[in-house]
This record gives C-alpha cells, sequence and structure tokens, in this order.
C-alpha cells in the first residue's frame, strides 16, 4: 500500500521500461513465457500502473503495490503482478516491479522487473533493490534509497 497516496485525478500516468530493466530483466520474462502471454501480462502491468492516479482505482491502497521510500513526490514502491494464464495469485507469483514513480513529471520507471526465485541466493530482497539501484541508475533515483 502507498502510505503517502497519489493525488487522485483523472490523469494517466506515463509508464516506462527502463533501458537497463530491458536489457538485465524483461528478456527473462520474454522468453519464459512466449508471446501473448507475456505481451497480455506487459500490456496489463502499464495499463494497471498507468491508472494509480485515476479516481476509482484501488491500487493504490492494495497489497499489490509497497511503498519502500518516498520523498517531495517521489517514490520507490514495489509493485506484486502475475503473469497472464497462470494459476499464481498476485502475491504468491513472487513476480515484483521496482518503480521510480515521479508525481512531478506524471511518470513512472519500471528500474527492474524480476521474481524472487531469480534473486541472488546470498542477498535478501530488499538488499538486492538497493545495490542494483545503487549500481545502475541516476543520482535522482539513489538518493531515495538512502534510508530505507
Amino acid at each position: 500500500m502507498l502510505i503517502h497516496q497519489l493525488p487522485k485525478n483523472n490523469e494517466l500516468l506515463s509508464v516506462i521500461f527502463t533501458d537497463y530493466s530491458k536489457h538485465h530483466y524483461l528478456k527473462n520474462f520474454e522468453k519464459r513465457y512466449k508471446g501473448k502471454q507475456w505481451d497480455s501480462t506487459k500490456k496489463s502491468i502499464i495499463e494497471d500502473l498507468s491508472r494509480l492516479r485515476v479516481e476509482n482505482n484501488t491500487t493504490q491502497l492494495s497489497s499489490q503495490i509497497d511503498e519502500l521510500k518516498y520523498d517531495d513526490q517521489e517514490y520507490l514502491a514495489k509493485y506484486d503482478f502475475k503473469v497472464a494464464l497462470t494459476k499464481e495469485s498476485t502475491k504468491s507469483s513472487g513476480n515484483r516491479c521496482i518503480l521510480y514513480i515521479n508525481n512531478k513529471t506524471d511518470t513512472i520507471k519500471i528500474l527492474l522487473i524480476y521474481n524472487k526465485k531469480d534473486l541472488p541466493k546470498n542477498k535478501d530482497e530488499t538488499k538486492f533493490i538497493m545495490d542494483e539501484i545503487e549500481n545502475n541508475f541516476e543520482s535522482e533515483i539513489k538518493r531515495l534509497i538512502k534510508n530505507i
């Protein structure tokens, strides 16, 4: 759940996958889930996130999204999703996106997209997230992780 709620309005957010997420993570999902199954899932992720501020959207209040850090209209958040046509629930699937939400620019950047099973064995999830952001993203995003 987002503790610091995004203001409700009917403007859609722009959702993009960062080059890093495409190159290092997205391709794993594309290989694992072929064709329409992954295409449908990717479209669903983008549509769901783009409507995060829309008046009747309850995602902000659900357990599907967890706020990791908030600082003056910028958020780091973890978003749980399930792949289309699988029998797992959203939470139990272990599929996650790490998001940088900038409410000032109306954008969401998908920084990482992974399955918990794919994490290195010697790191917990939070440490993995912090290290990936620290080592691979620009300073505007890095400064948010300092107090996770």
